[in-house]
C-alpha cells in the first residue's frame, strides 16, 4: 500500500512535501517524494489529502487504571495526602469499573494519536479481560512491598510467572517508588528485568516531600511512613537517585518517571548511567511544581521523553496536549525537538529506535495523520500544534482510524 500526504514528517530525515510511504505487512519499506515512490513501487495507493503524516506518538508513562478518576482528587498541597486520597478512591472501585477505565483510556489514547503506551498496571488480572488492545501496550506490572507480608522474592517470582504465561504480550516491571519498594525488591526486580530483557520503570524523585523523606529524613511523608511502621534506615543518607544507583536500578533499561527533585550529582548520575527520564508536563502543572529540569537533563545527555501520567492528575490523555504544554513552558524549544520527545526519544527509551518513533524503511508502520490548517510555516509545528483530531491512524500496517 502507498500512502500519500501533503507533508510527511519522518523524524529520521527532513520533512517531505508531497510525500509518500510504502507499507507492506506490518512495516514500512520506503518513504520519499510521491513521484519517486510511484516510479519505483506498485500497488494500491491512498491519497490522505491535506494532512501531515507523522510517526505514531509514544506515551512513555500512563496509568490507565485511573482513567475514570478525572477531577475526583483535590490537590491540597501535600503529596502524601494526595496519595492517600488516591488509595482511598481505588478501594471503592470494582473490577468492572477498573476494566471499563482501561478500555476507555485505550480509546482516548487511540483517538489522540498515541500508537504505543507504557502503562503501569496495578491489576494484572485484568489484562486477559482487556483482549487485544487496538494499540501497542507495554504492560508494566507494578511492584511494591510496603504494607505487604509477601517476601520480595515471591512478589517478583509471581510476576515473572505471569509474564511467562503470556508470550504474545509486551511487558515490563514497575517497582512503584523508593518509598514503597524495599532495596531487596528493587534489586530482584532489576535482576528479573535483565534476565527477561524487560524494560524497568519507576517513579523517582517525584516530589519535594519524597526528597525530604529520603534525603533528609524530615517532612510529612517521612512522618507518615514512620508511623506506618516502614523501615526508615534508607532515609537521611543519600537522595533517591543515589539509592537507585546503589540498587543497580539505573541504566539503559530504566525509565525513571518525573525526576523533579534533583541535585547536580543526581543529574550526572542519570546521564552517566544512560538512564531515561519520562516527564509529564500537565501532571507537573497539576501539582504546582517548579520549572522542570528538562534543560539540565538534556545538557547532561539524558534521553527525555513524555507521558501523560493518569487522569487522577491530568484532564486528558492526549500527547498533543503534553507537547503543547511543554511548548508553553519552554517557548524557545523548537517544535522538532518537542516532537522528538514523543517519538524518537521515547523509542530509544523502549530500546526500539529502529522500529518505533520514525518513518523509515524497516520501521513498524505506526502512522498518524493530522489535518493541516492553511499553509504550515513549519512541518513540525503542524503536528505539535494540531488543533483537529487525527484523521488517520495505522498501527502495524492495520488502519485503526480513517
Amino acid at each position: 500500500m502507498i500512502l500519500r500526504a501533503k507533508l510527511v514528517v519522518p523524524m529520521s530525515q527532513p520533512p517531505i512535501e508531497d510525500g509518500a510511504v510504502v507499507v507492506e505487512g506490518d512495516s514500512i519499506v520506503a518513504v520519499g517524494p510521491t513521484n519517486d515512490i510511484r516510479a519505483k513501487h506498485a500497488g494500491d495507493a491512498r491519497d490522505l489529502g491535506e494532512v501531515a503524516l507523522a510517526p505514531g506518538l509514544i506515551n512513555a508513562h500512563c496509568h490507565l487504571d485511573y482513567t475514570d478518576l478525572v477531577h475526583q482528587i483535590e490537590w491540597r498541597g501535600s503529596f502524601i495526602e494526595w496519595i492517600l486520597q488516591l488509595v482511598a478512591l481505588k478501594q471503592l472501585q470494582s473490577e468492572k469499573q477498573y476494566l471499563a477505565a482501561i478500555k476507555s483510556g485505550l480509546d482516548q489514547l487511540l483517538k489522540s494519536g498515541t500508537t504505543t503506551v507504557v502503562n503501569i498496571e496495578s491489576l494484572p488480572a485484568l489484562i486477559d479481560q482487556v483482549g487485544a488492545p487496538p494499540l501497542r501496550v507495554i504492560w508494566c506490572l507494578e511492584l511494591f512491598d510496603f504494607g505487604r507480608t509477601d517476601a520480595p522474592q515471591d512478589i517478583v517470582q509471581q510476576v515473572l510467572e505471569f509474564i511467562g504465561a503470556r508470550p504474545g504480550l509486551s511487558f515490563g516491571l514497575s517497582p512503584h517508588a523508593p518509598y514503597t519498594v524495599s532495596a531487596e525488591l528493587y534489586r530482584l526486580a532489576v535482576d528479573g528485568a535483565k534476565a527477561r530483557n524487560l524494560p524497568l520503570t519507576t517513579h523517582l524523585a517525584e516530589s519535594a516531600e519524597e526528597d525530604d523523606m529520603i534525603r533528609r529524613g524530615t517532612g510529612h511523608m517521612y512522618d507518615y511512613f514512620l508511623r506506618a511502621g516502614r523501615d526508615m534506615s534508607d532515609c537521611k543518607r543519600v537522595g533517591a537517585v543515589q539509592l537507585m544507583a546503589e540498587y543497580g536500578a539505573l541504566g539503559p533499561m530504566c525509565l525513571a518517571v518525573h525526576a523533579n527533585c534533583l541535585t547536580p550529582l543526581d543529574v550526572k548520575l542519570l546521564g552517566d548511567t544512560r538512564t531515561h527520564v519520562a516527564h509529564c508536563p500537565k501532571s507537573h502543572r497539576y501539582f504546582n511544581r517548579g520549572a522542570p529540569l528538562l534543560e539540565s537533563l538534556q545538557r547532561q545527555g539524558v534521553n527525555v521523553c513524555l507521558g501523560t501520567d493518569s487522569l487522577a492528575s491530568n484532564d486528558t490523555l492526549s500527547m498533543f496536549a503534553e507537547m503543547q504544554e511543554l511548548a508553553r513552558i519552554f517557548p524557545r524549544m523548537s517544535a522538532e525537538d518537542i516532537l522528538s520527545l514523543a517519538t524518537t526519544n521515547a523509542a530509544r527509551a523502549l530500546n526500539q529506535p529502529v522500529k518505533l518513533g520514525n518513518i523509515a524503511a524497516g520501521a513498524w508502520a505506526d502512522l498518524i495523520a493530522v489535518p493541516l490548517e492553511g499553509t504550515p510555516v513549519d512541518p513540525y509545528e503542524a503536528v505539535v500544534f494540531a488543533e483537529r483530531p487525527v484523521s488517520f491512524s495505522m498501527i502495524g500496517g492495520k488502519m485503526v482510524i480513517g
